[in-house]
């Protein structure tokens, strides 16, 4: 295991990176990039940013991150998911934008007071990817926790109620506790089996939770070997939770490097900045260590912030 310090810079160096990627080409389908592959930082496309500009992903885990750097507290987690969405803090230009329908509905009802574990949509409709894109931070605040990790009860409030701020249909939960758990465990032990293993583990768990048993079964073809071997086309990339992980890991399981992981989420297109950005996110665990590539590295916005969300979160006792 590489140290905390490292793994967590990288890390979020890593998300910026694939959310940075794929804005550009936000919502294009998947005919364009069998045309047009990616490969390169770009600007001035889907929207009106220079390249190398991240959007809500990387800004909401730069939140996030700060937040949980002063303890567990969703209030002022919230706090900062609003100033980030009302006033533009934590993005490279003072702007924010592409933020998702729930996620701006649960902010709007924290702003008129609601409690922020309430704010989370809980409708079918409401499974979007929103609450993955942030991951990274909790699943790092766990790991810093005293004890043995084990994805438990305990494990899994905290990654429950983490989403729940803005994503808190079940579905919604057991996505992100996969997730979660397959940070977690490939920040122990990087290799493919493991995140595998780890999938299996939190689905088993959840497979004995009455309140989500009926949602397994939206899942558990991530726990299987065959899923992976599907080609491209049967793949999904949208920002629907269960579209969103299969994407994510069936890159991960046919990649071997880390550029590899992330050129390929980007090319499924569709919500291409979300599904790069967690795909960078975990392969850059997965592979580590990493060297990103300088002609993504020397574009990326905001490098800066990134460093001092680092900093201030590694000079707490949190992480």
């Amino acid at each position: 295991m590489y140290s905390t310090r490292y793994l967590l810079f990288q890390s979020l160096t890593a998300v910026a990176i694939g959310d940075a990627l794929g804005v550009p080409y936000q919502f294009k389908n998947r005919d364009f990039f069998a045309k047009h592959p990616v490969s390169q930082m770009e600007g001035y496309k889907t929207f009106n940013v220079p390249a190398g500009t991240w959007s809500d992903d990387t800004s909401l885990t730069i939140a996030a991150l700060i937040s949980l750097s002063l303890g567990l507290n969703y209030y002022d987690m919230m706090s900062r998911f609003a100033q980030w969405y009302y006033f533009g803090d934590y993005t490279p230009y003072g702007k924010s934008f592409d933020i998702g329908r729930t996620t701006q509905r649960s902010i709007e009802r924290f702003a008129a007071g609601v409690d922020p574990l309430l704010c989370g949509g809980t409708d079918e409709y409401d499974n979007g990817n929103g609450a993955l894109m942030r991951i990274v931070p909790i699943a790092f605040y766990i790991v810093s926790l005293p004890g043995n990790y084990k994805f438990d009860d305990q494990t899994a409030k905290i990654v429950h109620d983490y989403s729940s701020l803005t994503h808190g249909h079940p579905r919604s939960l057991v996505a992100a506790g996969i997730l979660a758990n397959a940070t977690v465990r490939l920040i122990q032990n990087p290799n493919q089996y493991t995140m595998l293993a780890a999938i299996r583990e939190a689905l088993k768990y959840y497979q004995n939770q009455p309140k989500f048993k009926d949602q397994v079964d939206y899942f558990t073809h991530l726990g299987e070997l065959s899923f992976y071997k599907q080609p491209e086309s049967k793949i999904q990339s949208s920002g629907y939770v269960v579209d969103t992980l299969d994407s994510v890991f069936w890159c991960l399981m046919n990649s071997e490097q880390f550029y590899a992981a992330v050129k390929k989420a980007v090319n499924l297109g569709n919500d291409a900045d979300t599904i790069g950005s967690i795909t960078a996110m975990l392969a850059s665990l997965l592979y580590a260590p990493v060297s990103f590539p300088t002609k993504w590295l020397d574009i990326l916005k905001g490098r800066n912030q990134i460093k001092s969300s680092v900093s201030i979160a590694l000079l707490s006792p949190n992480f």
